[in-house]
């Protein structure tokens, strides 16, 4: 498997991710030694070195020096389009009634992760959206998008926007849709997010960093996303596949 150079550490830490998740490695399993991945990826191994620096620090990976490399924490990847429910869908079957709200739309300079999984440079400006989520009106979801430069922002009218960014990107692009990858977590709350939940800062809360790809492996769009779990539960539907 060879990489393309322009997203090359992007893609090494996706088929490590995929790795991880098809091979159903657990915490304390080893990965193949850094020769054998490295010449499996036709990559040097300071790029894989580089991307394990990377899952290391997002805590899914551990390097022990003279041992090896050992997966720390098992990463929960999506592949389809249809197995992450939407959020409108999520939130009725817990019995609320769901709306949503575009707190605000603006171009951005990108933080280190989205330039990261944009493959956009610093100097680069993305736009940027906050949303927020409720359930009869109380605050259950905190969304930031980051969209890749390439999606028509003028396909949507987001004072009206019913929360669907799937068929937004979709309906805004010539090239098909492929997939989506998420990581799920547990996580405190942030300060800044707090507020919009209504929670206090540091509430123990469910995080998702979901990214949707086109079918030719571009990034279109970036999300993090917060969800109270104590109103409404993220529930998964695993596609499985059997060739």
């Amino acid at each position: 498997m060879t990489i393309n150079t322009s997203t090359r550490l992007r893609q090494v830490k996706t088929y490590l991710l995929n790795y991880i998740n098809q091979n159903r490695l657990q915490r304390n399993d080893q990965l193949p030694s850094e020769a054998a991945m490295a010449k499996m990826l036709g990559v040097s191994r300071n790029t894989l070195r580089e991307a394990y620096i990377s899952l290391e620090n997002e805590g899914i990976i551990v390097r022990r020096h003279g041992i090896g490399t050992f997966v720390a924490h098992s990463p929960v990847i999506r592949d389809s389009l249809n197995e992450f429910s939407p959020f409108a869908q999520i939130i009725q079957e817990g019995g609320y009634t769901p709306t949503f709200h575009t707190l605000a739309t603006e171009n951005v300079s990108p933080p280190p992760d989205v330039r990261e999984v944009l493959g956009v440079s610093a100097s680069d400006t993305v736009p940027h959206i906050k949303r927020l989520v409720r359930a009869d009106q109380r605050p259950v979801i905190y969304v930031d998008d980051y969209i890749a430069p390439f999606v028509d922002m003028t396909k949507t009218d987001w004072d009206t926007f019913d929360g669907s960014m799937v068929h937004f990107i979709a309906t805004s692009l010539e090239t098909p849709l492929h997939q989506i990858q998420s990581n799920i977590r547990a996580a405190a709350l942030d300060a800044e997010i707090a507020q919009y939940l209504e929670l206090a800062a540091g509430t123990p809360i469910l995080s998702v960093r979901s990214t949707i790809y086109t079918v030719d492996n571009r990034p279109a769009m970036y999300s993090k996303i917060c969800f109270n779990s104590d109103i409404v539960e993220l529930n998964i539907v695993r596609m499985l596949r059997t060739t």
